[in-house]
């Protein structure tokens, strides 16, 4: 049985996650309503999960995390506030060690919603966090010696555009790359993170301010300019369009593809449609098969296809199966990703 401890001062809060994950029959579950508690029972006891509130007397969520990071390994889900401030508060949760968040729910209507995203992601946390890291397969090796090959260089000069689709552990990660991207990349970046409304748009600006890129939202009918970043809107697919030798995006309000919207399967589809061979495909850390279609197509098309190795992603969940089908040409990790896409 997987052990959690919930971190809320709002006694209604603590009781509905207490009871949502105890009635599953798969957790135990200890509560604390401040800080100081959690960091006491920490010390004590052993949890696969901790879920933290970022609103709390003594010391906020984000200083939270890393005090217990300096204690515990064990995996920290944020409870997060549907809101633009509440989305910046979750970025910096991540970033300072956050496994993944939960958006806190504020009526009864979604309640259920809710009940759903807290087991799948807590059982996610805790799957990751019992599990043994593999050793290196010689498929990733290929992959690092590959980079040197000028075929592979050749081929992503000649490409018109970079795809990328992404869900858990991502924001770190491409906080990261996009850092490491040379000031004058040339192509177009285009990327699915999975995140609800007013989240994108706060990850997009606090990108642009970390990284000094031209970084943003993506709308609908823009002309894709080179070397700049377009994050998918939450709530809407976004895909690209070639119209008399140009790229333009386009943000879909289309039905959920395997329970996503925005959903990496249809950016990477429209790339495979307008760009062929000419394009990169990158499939990265997150839970479930999201991409893996898409990227399919792109690989038949001739275009690079990329997978996030095992030993880098928080969850290999999208990467592992987008290789179960053949639809990955080489398996690297983010700095590598980056290393190949500054020989551009």
């Amino acid at each position: 049985m997987y052990k959690v401890l919930v971190v809320d001062d709002s006694a209604f809060m603590r009781q509905l996650i207490k009871s949502i994950l105890e009635q599953t029959g798969r957790f135990s579950v200890m509560v604390a309503q401040t800080p100081l508690i959690a960091l006491d029972r920490v010390r004590k006891f052993k949890f696969d999960v901790i879920t933290i509130d970022y609103e709390m007397p003594y010391m906020n969520g984000v200083e939270l995390i890393k005090k217990i990071k300096e204690i515990t390994d064990s995996k920290i889900l944020m409870i997060s506030a549907y809101t633009h401030p509440g989305a910046h508060t979750t970025f910096e949760a991540l970033s300072a060690g956050a496994f993944d968040y939960i958006l806190k729910p504020s009526g009864e209507d979604e309640i259920k919603e809710f009940k759903y995203e807290l087991i799948k992601k807590v059982t996610a946390a805790c799957e990751e966090y019992k599990k043994i890291r593999s050793k290196e397969t010689l498929e990733e090796i290929k992959g690092r010696k590959i980079l040197l090959e000028e075929s592979l260089i050749e081929r992503a000069k000649s490409a018109k555009v970079v795809g990328i689709g992404i869900s858990t552990g991502g924001p770190p990660v491409l906080e990261k790359m996009f850092k490491s991207l040379k000031s004058d990349f040339p192509l177009p970046i285009l990327v699915v993170q999975h995140m609800p409304p007013n989240f994108t748009k706060a990850f997009a600006e606090r990108l642009a301010f970390i990284t000094s890129k031209c970084i943003k939202e993506a709308e609908d009918n823009e002309e894709v300019k080179p070397g700049c970043i377009y994050i998918a809107k939450g709530g809407y697919h976004l895909a690209v369009e070639e119209r008399q030798g140009k790229l333009y995006t386009r943000v879909l309000d289309l039905e959920k593809i395997k329970s996503h919207k925005p959903s990496a399967d249809i950016l990477f589809s429209s790339i495979a449609e307008a760009c062929e061979k000419d394009a990169i495909g990158i499939i990265m850390t997150g839970m479930g098969s999201d991409g893996s279609d898409g990227i399919l197509e792109m690989r038949k098309k001739g275009a690079i296809t990329i997978a996030q190795n095992e030993k880098t992603c928080v969850v290999f969940g999208m990467p592992k199966a987008a290789i179960e089908i053949d639809a990955i040409e080489f398996v690297m990790s983010p700095e590598e990703i980056v290393e190949l896409l500054n020989m551009i």
